[in-house]
């Protein structure tokens, strides 16, 4: 990997944890991250990105168990099933970090040494409530008396996960979190756009203002945490799996050796904003490395508004989807519904008609645009010798060519337009601001009927030029507002973009940002005319679970 320098676009997703295979949250974030990462280099900015897999602690421990293996083959086959994910997702990341490579081992304690050199590490008796799915201890006023549905025993759970805890007390490092409340509310006062949406930056705010404090066991006992990095100089302990997994962002730019650092935008799910917004800053003052750029958090994906849950029977498999859909048909549904401070509600049905208005909007008007009454290498040889407007004045209709400007000056500014939105992960806002053009361009069908300008035997040599004219203005209008839209849309759906793409005859090298406005490439089309019996680029598809 060539060294990064600090203007690159870093963007991370959490690494995700390995006890149990991939799920449809995994890929929202894995393609929230993707398309921002994507758009950013089609821009021609400077970017990184990374994703992987959480591989220590109790959980993987225990699971591993469970699965009579050994833990890193445990590990080996769940990393891989997340690879397979992203490689079926067209998720194309610079890293796929885990943290069981080497470069992460030695970064950890690197970190730990630093941190430990700096004052801000003792050692001492740890008395709590610990949860094991949760990896985390809970305060007293954070549990409950609840009952085993399975046997029917009292037990303590967690308020907030609804997951059992047990009472444990034994000897562990800590972290001295509580030297860090003033200064972390300073800095979130001072940079009230470092966690978005603002509801999550108020939250940790509050949180802060209303909640001490307190000091953060970060190792566990080799005794009942087999399976995690060892804390340097003393085997006896295992270094707590959040100290270690949050370290992977830094591992991933080439901590502790690389000379300058980009400052990352942290991608996280709504339940991990406590470690992200105050440990991990906390951790990081006390390492005296820079701050993250910006977290951003996203909400769950719910079904018929409920929690996904295998005994409800309302799980959705991202791999099954994608494999009767289109990955590109999960992408584009979950980016059009994608808001950022709000759950999303995942519906086959609604998919499949996305999916279906895609079809309609898109591919359907390149159809029809191709079309042997037509002539797109004639409309685009026009332009080579004259500019749209000129060509335009030629035409007598005022109100035609004020329509078809109007479109142009839209198209131009629509890479302009989606910049904010995709950059800060608001993808619905992109995604129906693309989708708003379908109507307006297949209007000019509607409202023109470019196939009642067919040249007849009786026309004079004006009359032909003039049909002619205003059939080839139509058709490039509606081309090349098509071509421009799938390049601003390869981020999103780069599989059907390029298909579609490669349909019109668009070279490989003329997708990129610098071509997508009106009449950029003149070069396409050639024999791209739809002939009888030729295979359409998409079609329909009946619900799979009809």
């Amino acid at each position: 990997m060539k060294p990064l320098t600090k203007l690159a676009v870093y963007t991370t997703t959490p690494i995700f944890y390995v006890n149990a295979k991939p799920h449809l949250g995994h890929f929202y974030s894995m393609t929230l991250a993707d398309v921002r990462n994507r758009w950013c280099k089609l821009n021609n900015r400077e970017t990184f990105f990374t994703t992987g897999t959480d591989e220590h602690g109790l959980k993987v421990q225990n699971a591993a168990q469970a699965a009579n293996t050994d833990p890193k083959c445990f590990c080996d086959d769940l990393a891989d099933k997340f690879k397979e994910l992203a490689k079926l997702g067209q998720i194309k990341f610079d890293r796929f970090i885990r943290t069981t490579d080497l470069d992460h081992y030695n970064a950890v304690n690197q970190f730990w040494n630093t941190v430990n050199a700096n004052g801000y590490i003792y050692k001492g008796i740890h008395s709590g409530w610990y949860c094991v799915s949760d990896e985390t201890f809970y305060p007293e006023n954070d549990i409950m008396e609840s009952v085993d549905p399975k046997t029917g025993k009292k037990i303590m759970i967690s308020k907030e996960t609804q997951n059992e805890v047990v009472f444990q007390s034994e000897e562990n490092y800590f972290f001295k979190l509580s030297n860090f409340q003033n200064k972390l509310l300073d800095f979130l006062k001072k940079n009230k756009n470092f966690i978005q949406p603002k509801k999550y930056h108020d939250f940790i705010i509050n949180e802060l203002e209303t909640r001490e404090l307190t000091d953060l066991s970060i190792s566990r006992s080799s005794q009942r945490l087999e399976w995690g990095i060892p804390v340097p100089n003393d085997d006896t302990q295992k270094i707590y799996v959040w100290f270690d997994a949050l370290i992977n962002y830094l591992t991933s730019e080439g901590y502790p050796n690389a000379k300058e650092m980009p400052q990352p935008t942290h991608l996280i799910g709504k339940d991990i904003i406590k470690f992200h917004c105050i440990y991990w800053p906390a951790f990081l003052m006390a390492a005296g490395i820079q701050l993250p750029k910006q977290v951003v958090v996203h909400g769950h994906w719910l079904m018929g508004g409920r929690k996904m849950s295998k005994s409800r029977g309302n799980v959705a498999d991202p791999i099954a989807i994608s494999n009767y859909y289109g990955s590109d048909s999960l992408r584009l549904f979950m980016m059009k519904y994608s808001v950022l401070d709000s759950d999303g509600d995942y519906s086959e049905e609604s998919l499949n008609n996305l999916r279906s208005e895609f079809i309609d909007k898109f591919c359907n008007l390149m159809i029809r645009s191709l079309s042997k009454n037509f002539s797109i290498e004639r409309a685009l040889s026009r332009l080579e010798n004259k500019n749209f407007e000129s060509l335009l004045d030629a035409n007598s209709d005022v109100s035609f060519k004020e329509n078809l400007i109007s479109i142009r000056d839209q198209i131009n500014s629509l890479k302009a337009d989606i910049d904010d939105d995709i950059t800060n992960f608001n993808m619905h806002k992109a995604v129906q601001k693309i989708f708003n053009f379908g109507p307006i361009i297949n209007g000019l069908f509607d409202t023109y009927e470019p196939w009642t300008l067919k040249v007849k035997p009786s026309d004079d040599e004006e009359i032909v030029t003039a049909k002619q004219l205003k059939q080839d203005l139509i058709i490039f209008t509606a081309l090349d507002s098509l071509r421009v839209i799938l390049i601003l849309l390869q981020p999103i759906i780069p599989v059907y973009s390029n298909l579609l793409l490669d349909r019109l005859k668009v070279d490989r090298g003329r997708r990129t940002i610098e071509y997508a406005a009106l009449g950029k490439d003149l070069c396409y089309g050639k024999d791209a005319t739809f002939k009888k019996g030729q295979n359409v680029p998409l079609t329909k598809l009946e619900l799979k679970d009809a």
